[in-house]
């Protein structure tokens, strides 16, 4: 289902669920029953012809064994899709003896919330907190729950503020006036693991009931999403009555900064010590301290926060945004990170230190060979940066070098600024060079500044091939900005070009005996140069050339080329055939792209439809 055709169904759906809840819900409750309906269809008919089958062994004798097996089959394959198995979350498991503080609130909130048992509590190291249901029986149910907890998420918050985060994740799973809800809520995240289970399943029952889930899940979601944002509404009802309002909008204001932080300071500050050192020597989870987000500016802590507020409710998942949610509890957005000694994480007792060693240990083997190559490529940058500065101090830099040298020192010389300062320059001197325009138009764009929209818009224009890479920095810049039309609009056009290029990649990959070719179209020169280029390849025997136009580009061309090594008569030798095809692909240049094929073996029949064409015959 495209995106605007899932959009529009919740929008009718939201329209349902405001002019009657109740008729609402049972038509999602009746959609979730039509799931089951259809896969338990498809079992009864096959359980049915089976026994049809087996009745009639005595008559059928042979053919009936073998009816047996064809019907038995499909059957055994269907009951094991719907049995998949799904992998659950891992972590470190976290018990009443290893961390009995945080177990005391777990289950003060299960006991108020009234939910069921929790059969895992993990630590992670991500800054989340979920609960994740696994079905033991497939989309038949028989849960088992864990708890997920990010230590970096314990660590940015006090405990009032986790108890509310705690107690969010649990409300979906109590069993008050929302139970119907929760079943839908939980029953989404079941189809779609499922789903992709389905999707990544090679064995026949997964394809014979992928059509039906393909349309189904989409549709479902969809006719669910407003139910499921509700549910979302509801679990921080219930973190509110659980805790206060307050703690509940210090926790999310707080997940949102933090998380800000995070993402847009600490792990870039640690990425960029690869440039200096060769191995990754830190401990990112041991040193992190949510005191340290007290030493940012107080105008930047404001702008991650503004930013959180500004962000707007879509359909891109049914979480709300920030601002609707603090609306919905009647309270405003509250930044308040916990003091030293203070943080949640003193909640997981003595072992709590030798689990950020373990995250720290995971994480350096993790990021070592990426850290590693890192950290070459900046000394090899470095080394180039040099010699292209001496060549600047002799005499003026080419396009080509000026370029580079900018593209390097924003990388691993004299930082962003200096760059940015280059490429001005060099705007003034080549202004028609696109690659210069595209990377002056994209440092803007990333360092926040509209400037840089007319500049990359102008680029796509007048170089399509830098749509792809253009639009999605457009849509990032938009997204930063929540300025969410239009950076839909340019993801928008992000895929398009994206199915484009696929599809054209495809296109200007193979040579298919369906496809069109006309003459190659070059001068005398160009064949001469050719045709020298193959004589010093002594195998080859006979040569054609061609074109192949193309929906893709059709500017840029591309060319067949076919050659014969062996007369007709021989053996053919399929290790010297892409012997040579690998030499021609290194040796003979073309004004172009080509696609070689060695006219021997099952490809011998493109050689009369190369052989007809006037001209094609080059050696």
């Amino acid at each position: 289902m495209e995106q605007a055709a899932f959009e529009a169904l919740i929008v009718q759906n939201e329209a349902r669920a405001a002019r009657g809840p109740t008729a609402y819900r049972w038509r999602v409750f009746g959609l979730a029953a039509l799931g089951y309906l259809y896969l338990a269809l498809i079992v009864a008919l096959l359980i049915g012809l089976l026994g049809a089958i087996a009745a009639s062994l005595k008559t059928l004798s042979a053919v009936g064994i073998k009816l047996l097996f064809v019907v038995g089959a499909p059957l055994l394959v269907i009951l094991r899709a719907m049995w998949i198995k799904l992998t659950p979350p891992s972590g470190v498991t976290l018990t009443p003896e290893n961390s009995p503080a945080l177990y005391q609130i777990l289950d003060d909130l299960r006991r108020r919330l009234k939910t069921p048992r929790l059969h895992r509590v993990l630590l992670t190291p991500d800054f989340n907190a979920g609960i994740t249901q696994m079905p033991r029986l497939g989309l038949f149910g028989w849960y088992r729950n864990y708890l997920v907890i990010g230590l970096p998420l314990m660590k940015a918050l006090t405990v009032e503020q986790l108890q509310a985060v705690l107690a969010h994740e649990l409300g979906h799973l109590s069993g008050g006036h929302g139970r119907v809800a929760n079943r839908i809520y939980r029953l989404r995240l079941i189809w779609q693991r499922l789903n992709q289970a389905f999707t990544e399943s090679r064995h026949w029952g997964a394809v014979l009931i992928g059509p039906f889930v393909k349309r189904y899940i989409p549709y479902f979601n969809a006719t669910s999403f407003p139910l499921a944002r509700a549910n979302e509404y509801e679990a921080d009802a219930a973190s509110v009555r659980i805790t206060s309002a307050r703690s509940a909008a210090q926790a999310l204001t707080s997940v949102n900064v933090a998380g800000a932080y995070l993402a847009e300071k600490y792990w870039p500050t640690i990425n960029l010590a690869a440039k200096e050192t060769p191995q990754p020597a830190f401990a990112p989870y041991s040193a992190f301290q949510a005191q340290d987000i007290k030493d940012v500016p107080v105008e930047v802590l404001k702008g991650w926060q503004d930013k959180a507020l500004a962000r707007t409710t879509s359909y891109a998942d049914t979480h709300p945004s920030l601002a609707d949610r603090l609306k919905a509890i009647g309270v405003e957005a509250e930044f308040s990170p916990p003091s030293k000694g203070q943080g949640a994480e003193t909640l997981l007792g003595p072992d709590r230190a030798a689990w950020e060693r373990e995250f720290d240990e995971r994480w350096r083997t993790k990021v070592a060979e990426s850290w590693k190559r890192m950290h070459e490529r900046t000394q090899a940058n470095r080394v180039r940066i040099a010699e292209l500065r001496a060549k600047a101090a002799q005499a003026a830099l080419d396009e080509s070098a000026a370029i580079e040298l900018a593209n390097l020192e924003e990388e691993a010389g004299e930082g962003p600024a200096a760059a940015l300062a280059m490429r001005r320059a060099l705007i003034e001197k080549y202004p028609n060079s696109q690659p210069l325009r595209f990377t002056l138009a994209r440092q803007l764009l990333q360092a926040a500044d509209s400037e840089g929209v007319a500049a990359m818009e102008s680029v796509i224009a007048a170089e399509p091939e830098a749509m792809l890479a253009g639009a999605q920095i457009l849509r990032d810049f938009y997204a930063r900005r929540n300025q969410v039309p239009l950076a839909n609009r340019w993801h928008q056009r992000y895929l398009e070009r994206a199915h484009l290029v696929q599809t054209g990649q495809r296109e200007r990959s193979r040579w298919l005996l369906s496809d069109q070719i006309v003459p190659h179209g070059l001068g005398s020169e160009d064949i001469a140069r050719l045709v020298a280029q193959l004589k010093a390849i002594t195998d080859l025997k006979r040569a054609y050339l061609a074109r192949k136009p193309t929906h893709y580009l059709p500017n840029k061309p591309l060319y067949v080329l076919g050659f014969r090594s062996s007369p007709w008569w021989k053996i053919d030798d399929r290790a010297k055939r892409q012997a040579l095809t690998e030499r021609i692909r290194r040796e003979v240049k073309l004004p172009g792209d080509a696609l070689i094929t060695a006219l021997e073996g099952s490809n011998a029949k493109f050689t009369s439809k190369l052989r007809r064409m006037q001209g094609a015959r080059v050696l």
